[in-house]
């Protein structure tokens, strides 16, 4: 099963063009080495009591994870992002965890793609 939606890269490459397999490998690796400091951020800001960071970096990683269609990853970081924005911060480690297992996931999925990409 698919973590993420091998069409939703379409619009930047028929934007793009000829330059669309150096721009998707760019924004690719631009997720790949950020979005584990995301995760990371997610976990020990919770843990250590400072929502607004934990809120951002929720949002980030929701935003720039969308831009893959990795929709299960996307939605579960929406669901940190709104719990952090209202202050509802009870029984949220199992989202954590499970975004954390998401992620992994994605991550892999997304460093095959990068693999069949030149440059």
């Amino acid at each position: 099963m698919n973590h993420i939606d091998p069409n939703a890269l379409d619009p930047y490459r028929e934007m793009m063009g000829d330059e669309a397999d150096a721009f998707v490998a760019d924004i690719l690796n631009t997720y790949l080495s950020n979005s584990n400091q995301l995760v990371n951020s997610i976990e020990t800001c919770f843990a250590s009591g400072d929502i607004a960071t934990f809120t951002r970096a929720a949002h980030t990683l929701k935003g720039n994870s969308a831009m893959f269609g990795a929709q299960t990853l996307t939605g579960l970081a929406l669901q940190l992002e709104q719990a952090g924005k209202t202050n509802h911060l009870e029984n949220l480690q199992p989202i954590i965890a499970q975004l954390k297992v998401e992620y992994e996931i994605v991550r892999q999925e997304l460093t095959e793609l990068r693999r069949t990409l030149p440059g």
